[in-house]
Protein backbone atom coordinates (compact mmCIF):
# COMPACT_ATOMS: atom_id res chain seq x y z
CA UNK A 1 0.00 0.00 0.00
CA UNK A 2 2.99 2.27 0.97
CA UNK A 3 4.53 1.41 -2.57
CA UNK A 4 1.14 2.62 -4.10
CA UNK A 5 1.06 5.44 -2.96
CA UNK A 6 4.47 7.04 -3.44
CA UNK A 7 4.38 5.48 -6.90
CA UNK A 8 0.83 7.63 -7.09
CA UNK A 9 2.29 10.86 -6.12
CA UNK A 10 5.24 10.50 -8.12
CA UNK A 11 3.58 9.67 -11.42
CA UNK A 12 0.90 12.59 -10.35
CA UNK A 13 3.94 15.01 -10.85
CA UNK A 14 5.01 14.77 -7.06
CA UNK A 15 1.42 16.26 -6.35
CA UNK A 16 0.73 15.16 -2.66
CA UNK A 17 -2.82 16.54 -2.93
CA UNK A 18 -5.27 14.09 -3.21
CA UNK A 19 -8.01 16.70 -4.42
CA UNK A 20 -5.24 17.38 -7.04
CA UNK A 21 -4.08 13.78 -7.97
CA UNK A 22 -7.25 10.92 -8.36
CA UNK A 23 -4.87 8.11 -8.47
CA UNK A 24 -2.98 9.47 -5.03
CA UNK A 25 -6.51 9.31 -3.72
CA UNK A 26 -7.77 5.73 -4.70
CA UNK A 27 -4.23 4.63 -3.16
CA UNK A 28 -5.10 6.28 -0.13
CA UNK A 29 -8.07 5.16 0.34
CA UNK A 30 -7.11 1.61 -0.80
CA UNK A 31 -4.83 1.75 2.01
CA UNK A 32 -7.40 2.80 4.82
CA UNK A 33 -9.33 0.19 3.53
CA UNK A 34 -6.62 -2.31 4.95
CA UNK A 35 -6.50 0.11 8.45
CA UNK A 36 -2.96 1.26 7.34
CA UNK A 37 -2.06 3.54 9.88
CA UNK A 38 -2.55 7.67 8.89
CA UNK A 39 1.09 8.33 9.77
CA UNK A 40 2.43 5.78 6.99
CA UNK A 41 0.48 6.96 4.67
CA UNK A 42 1.54 10.52 5.99
CA UNK A 43 5.20 9.32 5.53
CA UNK A 44 4.46 7.57 1.81
CA UNK A 45 2.85 10.46 0.19
CA UNK A 46 6.51 12.76 1.98
CA UNK A 47 8.42 9.69 0.23
CA UNK A 48 6.94 10.44 -2.99
CA UNK A 49 7.27 13.99 -2.44
CA UNK A 50 10.70 13.96 -2.17
CA UNK A 51 10.14 15.66 1.11
CA UNK A 52 10.52 12.79 3.85
CA UNK A 53 13.31 11.36 5.65
CA UNK A 54 15.44 8.39 3.78
CA UNK A 55 16.48 7.39 0.64
CA UNK A 56 15.31 9.42 -2.57
CA UNK A 57 12.75 7.56 -4.65
CA UNK A 58 12.50 8.48 -8.28
CA UNK A 59 10.43 7.64 -11.59
CA UNK A 60 12.34 6.89 -14.71
CA UNK A 61 10.74 6.20 -18.44
CA UNK A 62 13.22 3.35 -20.33
CA UNK A 63 12.99 3.27 -23.99
CA UNK A 64 14.35 -0.32 -25.80
CA UNK A 65 12.67 -2.54 -28.70
CA UNK A 66 12.02 -6.04 -28.21
CA UNK A 67 11.96 -9.12 -30.83
CA UNK A 68 10.29 -8.18 -34.44
CA UNK A 69 11.21 -4.60 -33.64
CA UNK A 70 8.14 -4.15 -30.96
CA UNK A 71 8.48 -0.36 -29.48
CA UNK A 72 8.71 -1.15 -25.58
CA UNK A 73 8.30 2.06 -22.56
CA UNK A 74 9.41 1.22 -19.04
CA UNK A 75 8.01 2.89 -15.82
CA UNK A 76 10.14 2.00 -13.07
CA UNK A 77 10.66 3.92 -9.74
CA UNK A 78 13.26 3.16 -7.72
CA UNK A 79 15.92 4.46 -5.14
CA UNK A 80 18.95 3.45 -7.25
CA UNK A 81 18.75 4.45 -10.53
CA UNK A 82 22.06 2.73 -11.88
CA UNK A 83 21.05 -0.57 -10.57
CA UNK A 84 17.39 -0.37 -12.23
CA UNK A 85 18.82 0.69 -15.27
CA UNK A 86 21.04 -2.31 -15.59
CA UNK A 87 18.84 -5.12 -14.60
CA UNK A 88 16.36 -3.81 -17.39
CA UNK A 89 19.10 -3.52 -19.94
CA UNK A 90 20.03 -6.80 -19.09
CA UNK A 91 16.50 -8.33 -18.67
CA UNK A 92 15.63 -7.02 -23.05
CA UNK A 93 19.03 -8.08 -23.88
CA UNK A 94 18.50 -11.49 -22.67
CA UNK A 95 15.36 -11.80 -24.35
CA UNK A 96 16.48 -10.57 -28.00
CA UNK A 97 15.92 -6.83 -27.33
CA UNK A 98 17.98 -3.36 -26.84
CA UNK A 99 17.73 -0.57 -24.45
CA UNK A 100 17.77 2.40 -26.72
CA UNK A 101 18.04 6.04 -25.99
CA UNK A 102 15.94 8.85 -24.55
CA UNK A 103 14.02 9.59 -27.33
CA UNK A 104 14.43 6.31 -29.56
CA UNK A 105 11.08 4.90 -29.41
CA UNK A 106 8.73 7.70 -27.26
CA UNK A 107 7.83 9.11 -30.48
CA UNK A 108 5.94 6.22 -31.02
CA UNK A 109 3.77 6.78 -28.01
CA UNK A 110 1.59 9.61 -26.85
CA UNK A 111 1.21 10.74 -22.57
CA UNK A 112 -2.04 10.26 -21.51
CA UNK A 113 -4.48 10.08 -19.14
CA UNK A 114 -6.46 6.94 -18.95
CA UNK A 115 -9.58 6.20 -17.24
CA UNK A 116 -11.39 2.69 -16.34
CA UNK A 117 -14.81 2.96 -15.88
CA UNK A 118 -17.36 0.53 -14.39
CA UNK A 119 -20.57 0.70 -14.49
CA UNK A 120 -23.19 2.59 -17.54
CA UNK A 121 -21.86 5.34 -19.59
CA UNK A 122 -24.57 7.02 -21.04
CA UNK A 123 -24.95 9.44 -24.23
CA UNK A 124 -25.26 12.38 -21.92
CA UNK A 125 -22.18 11.97 -19.90
CA UNK A 126 -20.33 11.02 -23.47
CA UNK A 127 -21.05 14.31 -24.49
CA UNK A 128 -20.24 16.02 -21.31
CA UNK A 129 -16.80 14.03 -20.93
CA UNK A 130 -16.58 15.16 -24.68
CA UNK A 131 -16.72 18.67 -23.39
CA UNK A 132 -14.48 18.83 -21.03
CA UNK A 133 -11.65 17.38 -23.08
CA UNK A 134 -11.66 13.31 -23.45
CA UNK A 135 -10.07 12.58 -26.13
CA UNK A 136 -11.37 8.96 -27.14
CA UNK A 137 -14.13 6.94 -25.33
CA UNK A 138 -14.42 2.75 -26.18
CA UNK A 139 -15.76 -0.34 -24.74
CA UNK A 140 -13.40 -3.02 -23.34
CA UNK A 141 -14.41 -6.85 -24.85
CA UNK A 142 -15.40 -7.19 -20.51
CA UNK A 143 -17.74 -4.29 -20.65
CA UNK A 144 -15.52 -1.43 -19.26
CA UNK A 145 -15.41 1.83 -20.60
CA UNK A 146 -11.89 3.87 -21.34
CA UNK A 147 -11.88 7.07 -21.32
CA UNK A 148 -8.51 8.80 -22.78
CA UNK A 149 -7.36 12.38 -21.75
CA UNK A 150 -4.94 14.47 -21.57
CA UNK A 151 -2.50 14.07 -18.68
CA UNK A 152 -3.75 17.20 -17.47
CA UNK A 153 -7.12 16.88 -17.87
CA UNK A 154 -6.79 13.65 -16.22
CA UNK A 155 -8.37 14.13 -12.41
CA UNK A 156 -10.91 16.96 -13.34
CA UNK A 157 -12.67 14.03 -16.08
CA UNK A 158 -12.29 11.56 -13.63
CA UNK A 159 -13.85 13.14 -10.95
CA UNK A 160 -16.76 13.94 -13.25
CA UNK A 161 -17.12 10.43 -14.31
CA UNK A 162 -17.25 8.94 -10.49
CA UNK A 163 -20.21 11.34 -9.83
CA UNK A 164 -22.23 10.33 -12.18
CA UNK A 165 -25.02 7.95 -10.95
CA UNK A 166 -24.52 5.33 -13.12
CA UNK A 167 -21.07 4.42 -12.91
CA UNK A 168 -19.90 1.91 -10.01
CA UNK A 169 -16.49 2.44 -9.69
CA UNK A 170 -13.16 4.61 -11.30
CA UNK A 171 -9.97 3.85 -11.83
CA UNK A 172 -7.60 6.60 -13.39
CA UNK A 173 -3.70 6.72 -14.75
CA UNK A 174 -1.39 8.25 -16.48
CA UNK A 175 -0.20 5.71 -19.27
CA UNK A 176 1.98 5.67 -22.98
CA UNK A 177 -0.50 4.78 -25.88
CA UNK A 178 1.16 3.55 -29.07
CA UNK A 179 0.32 5.54 -32.02
CA UNK A 180 -0.10 2.13 -33.97
CA UNK A 181 0.97 -1.26 -33.85
CA UNK A 182 3.31 -3.70 -35.48
CA UNK A 183 2.34 -7.22 -36.25
CA UNK A 184 4.57 -9.42 -34.37
CA UNK A 185 5.84 -12.99 -36.25
CA UNK A 186 7.09 -14.41 -32.76
CA UNK A 187 4.24 -13.62 -30.25
CA UNK A 188 5.73 -16.05 -27.38
CA UNK A 189 9.04 -14.57 -27.64
CA UNK A 190 7.33 -10.77 -27.40
CA UNK A 191 4.92 -12.25 -24.25
CA UNK A 192 7.98 -13.70 -22.41
CA UNK A 193 10.36 -10.38 -22.69
CA UNK A 194 7.14 -8.01 -21.72
CA UNK A 195 6.08 -10.50 -18.80
CA UNK A 196 10.01 -10.90 -17.41
CA UNK A 197 10.10 -6.82 -17.46
CA UNK A 198 6.68 -6.84 -15.37
CA UNK A 199 7.97 -8.92 -12.70
CA UNK A 200 10.67 -6.93 -12.03
CA UNK A 201 10.09 -5.21 -8.68
CA UNK A 202 11.08 -2.01 -9.83
CA UNK A 203 8.90 -1.87 -13.02
CA UNK A 204 5.21 -0.54 -12.29
CA UNK A 205 4.08 -0.49 -16.05
CA UNK A 206 5.38 -2.04 -19.57
CA UNK A 207 3.97 -0.29 -22.68
CA UNK A 208 4.41 -2.19 -26.08
CA UNK A 209 3.24 -1.40 -29.55
CA UNK A 210 3.36 -4.91 -30.61
CA UNK A 211 0.19 -6.64 -32.18
CA UNK A 212 -0.58 -10.43 -31.79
Amino acid sequence: MANAIVVAVIKGGRVGDPEQNFALRLAIEKARSVNMPKDNIERAIEKGMGTGKGEVVEEIILEGYGPDGVAIVISAVTDNHNRTVSEIKNILEKGGGNLGEPGSVMYLFDKRGEILIEGKVEEALTLELIEMGALDIEKTPEGLFVVYTEPADLTLIAQKTERDPGVLSVEANLIYKEKMRVEVKNPEMVTKLLDILSEHNDVQEVYSNGNW
